[in-house]
């Protein structure tokens, strides 16, 4: 397979996000084979999930993996090309975000740890910054997290027990939010009760 890189939307530590000039609905998360440890990681976290047909919402559909040159390259649903959906990150979300649409995004929030809690799906890193409200029409559609999949430990109790896997969740939904009422109150939103 040629992949055909187009813009960048996204840099991290470790890797580079393109849009797919063949297809604009997906992108390519790209690294070097050097500095790949968290892209071969989600590979192979979403190929257990697509195994077990674990098809989450608040995942971006997963395409495939490849490798071209010295390039790990992991292609997935480009978030927010759908025709009338915009996206901001949860934190920008918060900070021109109302009452009433905080206590929306709550109620969204809820229902995806309900989410993981039953698929039993685990996201490593769960920040603010880390996850897009999608907003269809100008309401909140859904929200999704578009990178820190996977489970770091060499023997991923997580995956093969429900109850490992729903501390580990938990966990990671208690980091979540206290970054979430940090930006709650570095934008004066302290009234609302989210827990």
């Amino acid at each position: 397979m040629t992949v055909l890189f187009g813009e960048v939307i996204g840099k991290g530590t470790e890797r580079v996000c393109y849009i797919n000039k063949k297809n604009p609905k997906t992108c390519f998360k790209v690294s070097r084979r050097g500095h790949s440890k968290q892209t071969l990681r989600e590979a192979k976290y979403f190929e257990y999930l697509k195994r077990n047909n674990v098809v989450p919402t608040f995942m971006p559909k997963y395409i495939g993996f490849y490798e071209e040159d010295d390039l790990y390259i992991l292609e997935q649903e480009r978030i927010g090309s759908g025709e009338h959906e915009t996206v901001k990150t949860i934190k920008e979300f918060i900070s021109e975000a109302t009452e009433i649409e905080l206590k929306q995004l709550e109620r969204v929030l809820d229902n995806l740890k309900c989410e993981m809690i039953q698929l039993n799906v685990i996201v490593s890193d769960m920040r603010t910054t880390n996850g897009y409200v999608v907003l269809y029409k100008g309401e909140i559609d859904r929200v999704v997290f578009f990178d820190g999949y996977g489970i770091p430990e060499f023997i991923p109790l997580a995956n093969i027990f429900s109850w490992a896997g729903k501390r580990k969740i938990q966990r990671q939904w208690n980091k979540f939010l206290r970054y979430y009422h940090n930006d709650l109150k570095m934008f004066a939103k302290n009234k609302v009760t989210f827990k």
